[in-house]
């Protein structure tokens, strides 16, 4: 079960961070989770004579593929104002789908855990989205603009002004 809640927390911390610092999730961030839905996808065409993927799962991974065609149609001069926040609302309930699944997929014998064990992992992916989220939104508490700056990304509007953080 840790495996799979690592898989979903590594696809939701930076998106559900980037929203609470930036109020967006970057095309970044819905492309990993895009890459994350498609090995998954695969994988269960090939896993899918041992019934590890419901059909619902199946609709699940595509929603990712399904973002990437509406924006590849959508007109770039106007755009489809919604797409953002299909964007952030793929990515945050798409990655607690995905430890479902990977738990579904790579654990032996899933059906026959508990239930309360089974929506562990789906807890710890959520609660790791909800932290890296406040982590985003109060990041002025333990970064500065300069951390935001020397990693390459630009200052949120709310951050902290001084240097870099550094141990000593």
């Amino acid at each position: 079960m840790a495996t799979a809640a690592v898989g979903g927390t590594l696809v939701i911390w930076w998106p559900a961070f980037t929203l609470g610092a930036y109020n967006a999730v970057f095309f970044t961030n819905v492309l990993a989770l895009w890459a994350v839905a498609t090995a998954v996808l695969l994988s269960g065409v090939v896993l899918r004579n041992r019934g590890a993927l419901p059909w619902g799962g199946w609709i699940a991974l595509l929603l990712p593929s399904v973002w990437i065609l509406l924006a590849i149609v959508t007109p770039k001069a106007h755009g489809f104002p919604y797409l953002h926040y299909i964007e952030a609302l793929l990515t945050l309930v798409g990655a607690p789908m995905l430890t479902w699944l990977l738990s579904r997929i790579l654990v032996p014998d899933y059906a026959a855990l508990p239930v309360f064990q089974r929506l562990v992992a789906v807890a710890a992916t959520l609660a790791v989205g909800v932290l890296a989220f406040l982590l985003g939104k109060f990041n002025y508490l333990f970064l500065t603009c300069a951390d935001f700056d020397v990693s390459g990304n630009n200052s949120p509007a709310h951050c902290a002004h001084g240097g870099p953080f550094h141990r000593r």
